[in-house]
């Protein structure tokens, strides 16, 4: 309860000195304008997308591009899985047939079907594979920042009536009269204060 008590008293403290600091400056510049709400920060939406994917398209809103990038990585994740597996089978059965005795069999399906030299190719096919996944993971682990990041740049980006463009037709005169000829006019209004 004590504990409570003062931790109230903090925050009410915090707060007054925070209002009567406002109330200075309100009385110092009055052309200043206050936000009462932090901005919109560019640099805390790739910070939280770099720390957990999704999260820094969850600080802008963009909750529908989470499952996406979920979805993603999981994908990644097979393949990484999926080709580590095949090179792991292929490279101990590449060096049992290596360390295998002419004649002799082993109870190694891939010794017993596959040649030494396609061992060694599937190995190696398995292996650049795999290398790819991490490099395509990582490729995708920095597209989901930069999205984010992108996303937080234009988030208070404002689109209004006033900023439009119109394409249409010309009729532009010609010696024979004025035709619609081929090309585009473009009309663009901006609002003025």
């Amino acid at each position: 309860m004590g504990v409570t008590i003062m931790l109230l008293l903090f925050l009410f403290g915090e707060s007054s000195s925070v209002m009567a600091q406002e109330t200075a400056d309100l009385h110092l510049h009055q052309d200043t304008v206050y936000r009462y709400f932090p901005a919109h920060s560019p640099v805390k939406a790739t910070w939280m997308s770099a720390a957990l994917p999704g999260l820094g398209q969850y600080y802008n809103g963009k909750y529908w591009k989470i499952p996406i990038i979920y979805a993603g990585f999981s994908t990644m994740a097979f393949f990484v899985i999926q080709n580590r597996y095949e090179y792991n089978r292929y490279k101990e059965a590449y060096a049992i047939k290596v360390e295998l005795p002419e004649g002799q069999s082993s109870d190694n399906i891939l010794v017993e079907n596959y040649s030494q030299a396609d061992l060694l190719s599937q190995r190696e096919y398995y292996q650049s594979s795999l290398e790819l996944s991490y490099i395509l993971t990582g490729v995708f682990y920095i597209l989901q920042i930069v999205d984010a990041t992108v996303d937080a740049h234009l988030y208070d980006y404002d689109i209004d009536d006033d900023l439009s463009i119109h394409f249409e037709p010309q009729l532009v005169p010609t010696e024979f009269g004025p035709r619609v000829t081929p090309g585009i006019g473009i009309r663009y209004k901006l609002a003025v204060d």
